[in-house]
């Protein structure tokens, strides 16, 4: 049985709200065994985050917590929560739950993706007061809100410490509650999860619908299907189906800033690939230039996808000069093909050169295969000989650990998500020490890749806005500068809608998945909600 909650009845709350998706992930509901697909989808819709969203821009904004500062020797975050919240079950959220949250994401027994980092830089947590909460950090600790922050990942949930406490962590798994605009009423394994609107009004927005039915349905034309006839009113799609979806009179959302597709280099700076073309970064640059994007955009992508920032980068990227780099982008990335062979026979290569080239796609992005198609083909238009391999992930995935002998010397497609922060994406990718190290390993980091560690360490430790923002451009322009990892396109995130099940709305710019804003979708005779 159920915890006794009040019923939803809120004024003009009707109907159910059903989305169909392509994946529930592990389908559980405690936040500390559920990362971020999982999270993002149906654990948002009833789990609030201590960082949350900006709703016009994206990227990190107030969530639990109204505002954050840093200590001024930033070893030190404290968060001030908002007043007068409440779980599902009515006991008041304050910062004893916050702290109960993270040191629960801590834990031994939590497969939170950051829980190892939380454990190593989370030095002790205070509680100041029910509305005041200081995270101490072993070390300068910069970017620990947008961690915090749905934005990112789900470590920030924030879980309901009384309830667990007395009721037992098997217990919370099978009746969670969360402090949402929606609370828990249904798990079914392999099917579906429901969630009933919260009883009373919740600050992310107060649900326009009664029910909230989140469906597991595989097949993606299945789910297209019952958007047509009404049995849904949203699923998720790719950009495939977008002209189908489209002609069938339904109405296509798209979400941007969600995703780049690039193409990267591996092994270029290792010597015994000296001889390798792909070792200049002029031959890289070569290739970009080759690259017709906006055909791209136009043919793969049905026009939903726009060209991209520099690599893992966004408009909302934080501590960041975006108008610099979107003029600078525009200009890097433009298709010129004559300029792409002029390179190719300044370096040596008039006649071009072969080319081993591994196609994949990582999960929920299918057509990066499509693209990497078409972009090997226009390669070929310049003289290069390709070798086209594809890779299901799960079989290329194990290729990038360990000394990555069968990578070396190889491009590849790979994929970046959209973050706030750049510095953990660049980190992952080019820090010696991290598991692809594009631009050099510990035993052969030169010029560019010891650069890259200087001005890294730097933003670690830099508080001043505008400082870190300089350094933040200097990170990008290394990076840049090198070719080693070339965004092709801008990817978004995208949903067929029955327009006459819902009305329209505004998605979260960066947050492909809809569990931050099922609260805020109106009914069709409703107003529209803007950012």
């Amino acid at each position: 049985m159920l915890p006794s909650w009040p019923s939803a009845q809120a004024q003009g709350q009707a109907g159910a709200l059903v989305f169909a998706v392509e994946s529930l992930a592990a389908q559980t509901l405690d936040p500390i065994l559920e990362q971020r697909p999982g999270n993002a989808v149906y654990q948002a819709a009833m789990y609030d985050s201590l960082v949350g969203f900006n709703l016009a821009k994206g990227g990190t904004g107030p969530g639990v917590a109204e505002r954050w500062e840093l200590a001024a020797d930033g070893l030190s975050w404290t968060f001030f929560l908002r007043p007068s919240q409440t779980f599902h079950n009515g006991d008041k959220l304050t910062a004893q739950d916050v702290k109960f949250s993270l040191q629960r994401q801590m834990a031994p027994n939590s497969t939170a993706a950051t829980a190892a980092t939380m454990r190593r830089t989370i030095k002790s947590i205070d509680v100041i007061d029910d509305l005041t909460l200081r995270v101490n950090t072993n070390s300068p600790q910069i970017s620990l809100p947008a961690s915090l922050s749905r934005a990112v990942a789900p470590e920030g949930a924030v879980m309901p410490h009384a309830y667990i406490e007395r009721v037992g962590e098997e217990e919370f798994r099978r009746k969670p509650i969360g402090s949402g605009p929606w609370r828990f009423l249904r798990n079914v394994p392999g099917d579906r999860i429901e969630f009933e609107a919260a009883a009373t009004p919740h600050w992310r927005g107060t649900p326009n619908f009664k029910n909230l039915h989140i469906l597991l349905v595989p097949e993606e034309s299945t789910r297209v299907a019952m958007v047509r006839t009404g049995e849904a009113a949203i699923a998720s799609i790719g950009p495939e189906t977008m002209l189908g979806a489209t002609r069938a009179g339904l109405q296509v959302l798209s979400v941007p800033g969600t995703m780049q597709a690039v193409f990267q280099f591996w092994g270029a700076f290792r010597p015994d690939q000296k001889d390798n073309p792909i070792a200049k970064p002029r031959v890289r640059q070569a290739l970009s230039l080759a690259i017709d994007r906006q055909e791209l955009i136009k043919h793969v992508m049905n026009g939903k996808a726009s060209l991209p920032y520099p690599f893992a980068t966004f408009g909302y990227t934080e501590s960041f000069t975006a108008e610099r780099w979107e003029k600078w982008s525009r200009e890097a990335f433009r298709y010129d093909p004559a300029l792409a062979r002029k390179i190719l026979a300044e370096e040596g290569y008039p006649n071009g050169f072969e080319l081993k080239f591994a196609n994949t796609a990582l999960p929920g992005t299918q057509f990066m295969v499509d693209i990497g198609t078409v972009v090997a083909d226009m390669w070929t238009k310049i003289g290069i000989r390709v070798t086209l391999k594809h890779y299901e992930w799960g079989s290329f995935q194990p290729l990038e650990r360990g000394d990555q002998a069968a990578l070396a010397g190889w491009a590849s497609m790979y994929r970046t998500a959209g973050r706030p922060d750049a510095p953990w994406r660049y980190n992952s990718s080019y820090s010696p020490d991290s598991t692809q190290r594009l631009l050099g390993d510990k035993d052969n980091c030169q010029t560019a890749c010891q650069a890259f560690v200087d001005v890294y360490r730097a933003l670690l430790d830099e508080r001043d806005p505008t400082k870190r923002t300089t350094l933040n451009d200097r990170m990008v322009e290394i990076i840049a500068d090198s070719w080693t990892v070339i965004p092709i396109i801008e990817g978004m995130g995208y949903y067929a809608i029955n327009t006459k099940k819902v009305g329209q709305f505004a998605a979260i710019p960066g947050r492909h998945e809809l569990g931050d804003v099922f609260e805020r979708i109106p009914h069709p005779e409703q107003a529209p909600w803007k950012k």
